[in-house]
């Protein structure tokens, strides 16, 4: 470097401070301890000295500059002039680093601390967040600022369905509330593997021995909520979470966002005629703007349990009054005719759950509980863990990003995943 000084002007070469300059910036973004900073910078500073020394008994013209007092001044009042700068910038990049720190202590509601965000809606935003009471992680959602009181109703209402409930199959609430500023929260159980959609997206349709052990453990939450008087609406792939128990396959159904109470009026939060839920799982009634019950999620897991089978949705290719149409007045083609493996009474025990009239479906969850277990379809541990290890991959929801430092004493977790909770082992439906 110090050849190219020697012909770019010496002692007064504005290469030379540029050059350090840049080589600096480095430890600076570093966050190093002041004292290896000043060393660091002591070190450039004799080290160029030196070169420029060495120049000098090669290079005539840095020889003269060594005796020449403007020059030498020039030289040494750069070198102050970015030993401050390099000070400067030394305690910015530290300060920014501690307000940093502070942040992410600062990022508390009610006594979770937020880890990072792991997805967002229209409504809400689920983070994962370290719960310091009891020393875990957890799901929180929390609802946007300033709700609509339609919205808060519905979170509330979610709360309370979820609370009500204790099947294995269904997603545990472990607390519920406001933080002191007004912030509406729900802290969840934390879950470790992949939503049913994402499952057959990525890794096509699963045997229908493994679809209907599924299945019967959707049907052992929702029967339950059923019984509660509570109904999900919105049953789908995704809000099916799959991850490996001690038993095998273990299946939790979640989101219950949507849910209403069939005991107990209340007041329409949706328009008259707004569809509630994702309109390929959908009921038809739902379809058309009526309130539907119970059997609109039999509707809604027969739905699911075709695309489990088959990879593709019942009407697939349909949108808006084309699906309306589809869905209320036929009846979709038989889960075997994509996908060969599924036999004639698989076959239906799904079509009847896809009735356009509720009537013509199952009259509850543990009636087509009954109809899955009667195919006698055999689905183990070994056959389970053999599926783990060839394609599922535990996997995040759609923006489960930025990880976050965590508290140290927390347990270990991968980034983005969902992080087993402390639920107890899961039973069999």
């Amino acid at each position: 470097m110090a050849i190219p000084a020697g012909g770019m002007g010496g002692l007064t070469s504005p290469y030379v401070f540029a050059l350090v300059s840049f080589a600096m910036a480095a430890p600076l973004v570093a966050d190093l301890r002041r004292s290896r900073l000043f060393a660091l910078f002591a070190s450039w500073f004799v080290t160029w000295t030196a070169l420029l020394a060495a120049a000098s008994l090669t290079h005539p013209a840095i020889a003269r500059q060594w005796s020449d007092d403007p020059a030498l001044t020039l030289y040494l009042g750069q070198w102050l002039f970015l030993a401050l700068t390099y000070v400067a910038g030394m305690e910015a990049t530290r300060e920014i680093a501690a307000l940093r720190r502070e942040l992410r202590e600062a990022r508390r509601l009610a006594g979770y601390r937020l880890q990072a965000r792991l997805g967002a809606g229209g409504m809400n935003e689920v983070w994962l967040a370290w719960d310091d009471a009891h020393e875990r992680d957890v799901a929180l959602k929390i609802l946007h600022d300033r709700p609509s009181e339609a919205v808060a109703r519905r979170f509330e209402r979610e709360a309370e369905a979820l609370r009500a409930l204790s099947s294995p199959h269904t997603v545990r609430v472990l607390d519920f509330g406001a933080s002191d500023d007004g912030v509406r929260f729900l802290a969840m159980e934390r879950l470790v593997g992949i939503d049913l959609e994402r499952l057959v997206r990525e890794g096509g349709p699963m045997p229908p021995a493994r679809a209907v052990h599924l299945a019967r453990q959707a049907c052992s939450s929702l029967g339950e909520a059923h019984r509660a008087g509570i109904v999900h609406r919105d049953v789908k792939p995704s809000n099916l979470f799959l991850s490996m128990g001690e038993r095998g396959d273990h299946l939790t159904v979640i989101d219950f966002g949507i849910a209403r109470r069939v005991d107990a009026p209340e007041p329409r939060l949706t328009a008259i005629g707004d569809a509630i839920g994702t309109p390929h799982f959908i009921a038809p009634e739902s379809l058309l703007g009526d309130d539907s019950d119970a059997r609109g999620d039999l509707y809604g897991l027969g739905a699911t349990l075709y695309f489990l089978l088959t990879g593709t949705r019942p009407f697939e290719g349909l949108t808006g009054l084309a699906l309306v149409g589809a869905v209320s007045g036929s009846t979709p083609d038989p889960p075997s005719s994509r996908a060969p493996a599924v036999s004639p009474a698989l076959d239906a025990v799904v079509l009847r759950c896809l009735a356009a009239a509720p009537a013509d479906r199952f009259p509850d969850m543990a009636a087509l509980d009954a109809a899955l277990a009667a195919l006698d379809l055999a689905w183990t541990h070994d056959d389970a863990a053999t599926c783990h290890a060839r394609s599922d991959r535990p996997s995040p929801r759609p923006g489960l990003h930025d990880d976050l430092t965590r508290p140290e004493r927390r347990p270990s977790a991968r980034p983005g995943l969902r992080v087993a909770s402390d639920r107890p082992p899961p039973r069999d439906p």
